[in-house]
């Protein structure tokens, strides 16, 4: 059948109509200018998208982050019981991982056995047998199984985010690497990936603030020492500059400046009597820290030795943002509110479902402010039920990451698990949270370990470097092969430009994303449909110089240099396809476009010149060629 030249003109008219078929969402796509894109409606315009070629990070710019998976607070979290021992044994080995730049389940096992810990009390629910070293296997199992967690929840985060062909991939034994192209709000989505949605539901112990507070200024009134560490590490921050937002409050500028910085620090009298209590104002809702002395407070806590000193049942917890307000001496203040909550919470983000992110309807208490809808499993609706109706009068906190969104009062027994979260800043940051609590917790926290902006103006330059190397070496080979080879130069030109269109439209139909090696292989591409050519055209020239006539010596050329091109090619398309397999990011770009290339190149170089030269030389004795 491939020897009648009507079912060869048909095999190779229905792939070029298929290549502009595939082609051409993509070019109409990318030829449309920004006014044009806005007089279509979102969702076609979305679907021409989606059917064109993406461009990967370098070319249209975005972000690319790699993140690390914080093993040792996953360690913590994952103990039955978390003791000051066993918290200074993961600490203490963390470091050691840092310093020597070891691995870290390695340091714990090593710690653990020199200081004769038994980590099967702590891990009972892990370890096959009672060692240590059955109890680091088992956590290396929990830390994998973490990792492919927070590869899914990352990957459904960035879905609904709405990002076009992300590249979400792990990378070594607990690192991720996340490439976002197009990219318009990286702060956005940075918070995004990092946030580890852990929602949490406790009671705001404020029964228990006097305790805990006489507690914390005896230990520090005997060890002086924590304070006046962090007092002389703390410089004071410009008043001005935090209060004053809008330069149209210039002629409020002076009065509010005078009345802030008045009373923007704590006396040294009353911290001699109370080293913590004397740090915290009255502040509307509860207790706060001011802004400037936020910081001295916050390392308070995190002290090792404080952290002993604070019962159990409880645990301090801030509010989510700096907020303004007049103190009880009518003064402004920057303020972040201190919580004091219970340690165990009531209800977890694993009993959520259906967060949605609405608008505060008129009328109610929430009216113009954006809030997080949600109601709960069976379990958590009967949990929240009980709760409520045994702490009627008293606030309860909703967390998120470990910080206070909100902590209302409960007025009465609440029976649905219908519940609202409110406190957000805007619209995008409410969409966040619901988008963050649908895809769910992330098993253990993650850490940005570098990060690269790239810029959509350095994609364009890309794009145009490499279209100008492509044209410039397309030009230069095109030049070479009609002067060497003449007419069948034109042919091979022609056979070259189609195996580009026939390459562009199969990176096209596998809606592929195109980087800038991938524009490298396109280049390669060119030499190696050029040089399959070249072996043909030789082995034509040496079957007509022993007399062989036209028609014979294109057959036998054709058979002859087959082997040699499959022979080639297959080659270089293994080494290609390994590269796909094996190979991330860029690697995997470049490898994609050349496999690509190798078999439309074997296309075009074989089938479709010789069926030109067959139909050239059909039909009557010709006793030469050009070439």
């Amino acid at each position: 059948m491939l020897q009648d030249l009507k079912y060869r003109w048909l095999i190779i008219c229905f792939a070029i109509i298929a290549a502009m078929y595939l082609i051409w969402p993509s070019y109409k796509f990318y030829s449309l200018s920004e006014n044009e894109k806005k007089q279509y409606d979102s969702k076609s315009l979305k679907g021409l998208k989606s059917d064109a070629i993406n461009l990967g990070l370098d070319l249209q710019g975005g972000m690319y982050v790699l993140l690390e998976v914080n093993v040792p607070i996953l360690v913590e979290n994952l103990a039955s019981k978390k003791p000051i021992e066993l918290i200074e044994i993961i600490n203490f080995s963390k470091e050691k991982s840092f310093k020597n730049q070891s691995n870290f389940f390695d340091e714990l096992l090593k710690v653990s056995d020199e200081k004769e810990v038994d980590l099967f009390r702590y891990y009972t629910n892990l370890a096959t047998q009672r060692d240590n070293n059955s109890v680091i296997q088992g956590l290396r199992i929990q830390r994998d199984n973490a990792m492919a967690s927070s590869l899914e929840i990352i990957r459904n985060r960035i879905d609904e985010f709405g990002v076009s062909e992300p590249t979400i991939q792990k990378y070594g034994a607990n690192r991720i690497i996340v490439e976002l192209a197009g990219v318009s709000d990286p702060n956005r989505a940075r918070s995004l990936i990092q946030r580890t949605a852990s929602l949490e539901f406790a009671l705001v112990l404020n029964n228990k603030w006097e305790l805990v507070l006489d507690k914390l200024d005896s230990f520090l009134l005997n060890d002086t020492s924590i304070v006046s560490l962090f007092n002389n590490s703390i410089e004071s921050l410009s008043s001005k500059d935090k209060i004053i937002k809008n330069s149209e409050d210039i002629f409020i500028e002076e009065k509010l400046s005078t009345q802030f910085e008045q009373n923007n620090t704590t006396s040294n009298q009353i911290l001699k009597e109370n080293p913590f209590s004397g740090y915290l104002r009255s502040i509307p809702g509860g207790i706060g820290v001011i802004s400037d002395e936020y910081d001295i407070v916050r390392k308070i806590l995190n002290n090792a030795k404080v952290k002993k000193i604070i019962p159990r049942e409880g645990r301090f917890l801030w509010g989510n943002k700096f907020e303004i307000a007049q103190d009880e001496t009518g003064a402004f203040i920057e303020y972040r509110q201190l919580y004091y909550i219970a340690s165990e919470a009531e209800i977890t983000g694993g009993m959520v479902r259906e967060p949605t992110a609405t608008m505060g309807t008129a009328g109610s208490e929430a009216s113009g402010q954006w809030m997080v809808n949600m109601s709960m499993s069976p379990e958590g609706t009967k949990r929240w039920s009980r709760f409520t109706g045994a702490n009627i009068n008293r606030q309860v906190a909703i967390v998120l990451d470990d910080k206070v969104y909100m902590a209302p009062v409960i007025r009465d027994k609440i029976p649905t698990g219908q519940t609202q979260v409110t406190g957000f800043a805007d619209v995008n940051e409410a969409k966040d949270i619901a988008n963050v609590l649908r895809a769910g917790e992330l098993p253990a926290p993650v850490e940005i370990v570098e990060e690269r902006t790239i810029g959509p103006s350095l994609g364009s330059d890309s794009i145009n470097s490499g279209k100008n190397a492509m044209l410039v070496g397309l030009i230069i080979i095109i030049i070479f092969i009609m002067i060497y080879y003449k007419g069948a130069g034109i042919l091979a030109t022609f056979a070259l430009l189609l195996n580009l269109v026939f390459v562009i439209a199969i990176l096209a139909g596998l809606n592929a994303t195109l980087t800038l090696p991938g524009i490298a292989g396109l280049i390669l591409t060119i030499g190696m449909s050029i040089d399959a050519n070249v072996i043909i055209f030789e082995r034509i020239r040496e079957e007509l110089s022993i007399g062989k006539t036209v028609r014979a010596a294109i057959n036998s050329a054709y058979e002859r240099a087959f082997v040699t091109i499959l022979d080639a090619n297959i080659t270089t398309l293994i080494a290609a396809l390994v590269l796909a397999y094996l190979g991330s990011g860029t690697i995997k770009g470049f490898a994609v476009t050349l496999s690509c290339g190798i078999l439309c190149s074997m296309f075009t170089a074989i089938f479709v010149t010789r069926t030109v030269l067959m139909a050239f030389t059909s039909g009557k004795t010709r006793q030469t060629l050009s070439i």
